[in-house]
């Protein structure tokens, strides 16, 4: 009987001097001086200053969250502009999906493409089955053009007889090209080498008319009649910024070669600040998940389509922040 009772002893002083010593008690003492001695009433006083700090912390986070994506989206419009500005503007810009290179229909596990950044004097793409990119000088004046810096990634492909190893070829060996209307409203780019010879020759997927600043008229046919929703996108980094009217919204795109005009919006996340429960924010994301084409409609508007032909949002061209 004295065994168990000592076992007891010992076992009421191990808790004891865990509670006494841990730095992680269960309980934190409360940091104001008011709720000292009160017992739990003043521990739940404590808890409420400390969910208020929480609460602080996290307004702070989000208005920094709403400061950054505003500048991005300025940028957005400023990159556009400064591209409006540039003589090869139209020429040599957007997306362009290779179709033949050195004499050979031109084929790839994914399409093959080249897309020029202008401003930047750069190039990426895909040569079919690994990533590529580069530098580009070209002259506007005589159609001079010549790459460099050409990199790949080096996956191992599993298809044979593609033609990634032409195309970087045949990037080294460009030093000239031309612009031609095709059919449809196409237009050609063709590459050529010292000698004269067509080396590649390159069709138009251009989705630039997508880059800018769009205020959302309406989501499926419905008009939305709030002043902030907007959207900035940008083609080139892939990534759509923008404000549902009340939290920050912030994604990334994607656009297909294989097809004219896709689109799709993914990893889609926002602020979580306290909004009228009006359903259009949630309808608003909805509505950017379910596209998968856009259309343009004219300079200053367009449309995303649904994958049932339907449209699902239409906005209109306008500025990242209002005066």
């Amino acid at each position: 009987m004295r065994k168990r009772n000592n076992s007891v002893v010992v076992a009421a002083l191990g808790l004891a001097m865990m509670f006494g010593a841990s730095s992680c008690s269960i309980f934190r003492p409360s940091s104001n001086p008011e709720g000292s001695g009160k017992g739990l009433q003043g521990w739940f006083e404590s808890g409420k200053e400390d969910a208020k700090v929480i609460k602080d912390n996290t307004v702070k986070q989000e208005k920094k969250i709403e400061k950054k994506t505003e500048k991005a989206m300025a940028k957005v419009d400023e990159k556009l502009q400064q591209i409006a500005d540039m003589p090869e503007k139209g020429i040599l810009s957007g997306d362009w999906a290779i179709e033949s290179v050195l004499g050979k229909k031109a084929v790839g596990e994914t399409a093959p493409f080249i897309k020029f950044v202008p401003g930047e004097n750069r190039i990426y793409g895909n040569n079919g089955c690994n990533v590529i990119n580069g530098t580009y000088q070209s002259s506007y004046v005589d159609r001079t053009i010549s790459f460099g810096q050409l990199a790949t990634t080096m996956m191992l492909c599993g298809e044979s007889n593609i033609t990634d190893a032409e195309i970087g070829e045949a990037l080294g060996m460009t030093v000239r090209y031309t612009r031609e209307n095709g059919k449809d409203s196409e237009s050609i780019l063709k590459f050529y080498d010292a000698g004269g010879r067509e080396v590649m020759q390159l069709m138009h997927r251009d989705f630039h008319f997508l880059d800018g600043t769009w205020a959302v008229v309406s989501i499926d046919g419905e008009k939305v009649d709030i002043k902030d929703m907007k959207i900035a996108l940008d083609v080139d980094e892939k990534k759509l910024h923008g404000n549902t009217g009340c939290n920050i919204i912030n994604g990334e795109l994607e656009t297909d070669m294989d097809a004219a005009n896709s689109i799709s919006f993914s990893k889609i996340g926002m602020t979580r600040m306290a909004c009228p429960d009006s359903g259009w924010e949630t309808r608003m994301t909805m509505a950017l998940e379910e596209a998968v084409t856009a259309q343009k409609l004219g300079d200053d508007e367009i449309e995303f389509i649904g994958s049932n032909g339907r449209q699902v949002m239409l906005l209109k061209r306008t500025s990242p922040i209002e005066d």
